[in-house]
């Protein structure tokens, strides 16, 4: 019986030698599992690629429109500050605009009277310091007696012929016009020769 056992122990380790040498002999098998392996693997790593360029795509997708609405908003920001600064330029130039009459007014009273009187001597140093304060405030007269007639600055209501003076020249001046900056508040009104 010890030699049947000692027989059948032979032969299982015969066997296993047998299956172990099979395994290591037959490489189609291994290659076949670490050819599955390197298959997966290799369709995980184009997986994670195509992700990954998706998620790059994306990414500058984002970037883009991130530059986009920034300069979107930096232009915003300028046209706002531009028009806070118009807005604020034209309720000026619109209120000095109400109160050029009165000044006008004030030449005018200015001018009427010949006599030195403390009244006269009161509207004058009025129209003073009303002209000192327009000048403060960066108002000024745009000059037109004898001076060339300029469409941007001057409007001619009258024009003369006369061959003592130059062509085109202001001989005399209506009504005084003011700009602002280069803002033109009233054009002048005057009378051209030639």
């Amino acid at each position: 019986m010890t030699e049947e056992i000692k027989v059948n122990e032979n032969e299982l380790e015969n066997d296993e030698k047998d299956a172990l040498s099979e395994e290591v002999d037959s490489p189609s098998i291994q290659d076949e599992e670490n050819g599955d392996t390197n298959d997966e693997t290799k369709e995980d790593i184009i997986s994670i690629k195509n992700q990954l360029d998706e998620k790059t795509k994306e990414c500058n997708e984002y970037l883009e429109l991130l530059k986009r609405t920034k300069a979107e908003f930096d232009n915003y920001r300028r046209r706002t500050q531009k028009e806070k600064e118009t807005i604020y330029d034209d309720g000026f130039a619109d209120a000095i605009k109400n109160i050029l009459p009165i000044l006008d007014n004030l030449e005018r009273a200015v001018l009427s009277s010949e006599e030195r009187t403390p009244f006269y001597e009161g509207v004058e140093m009025t129209l003073k310091l009303f002209k000192d304060t327009l000048s403060k405030l960066g108002i000024e007269e745009i000059p037109a007696l004898n001076e060339k007639f300029d469409p941007n600055f001057h409007n001619a209501v009258m024009h003369i012929e006369d061959e003592t003076l130059e062509e085109n020249i202001i001989v005399e001046v209506f009504q005084k016009g003011y700009k602002y900056k280069e803002k033109i508040l009233r054009y002048s009104m005057v009378k051209v020769a030639n």
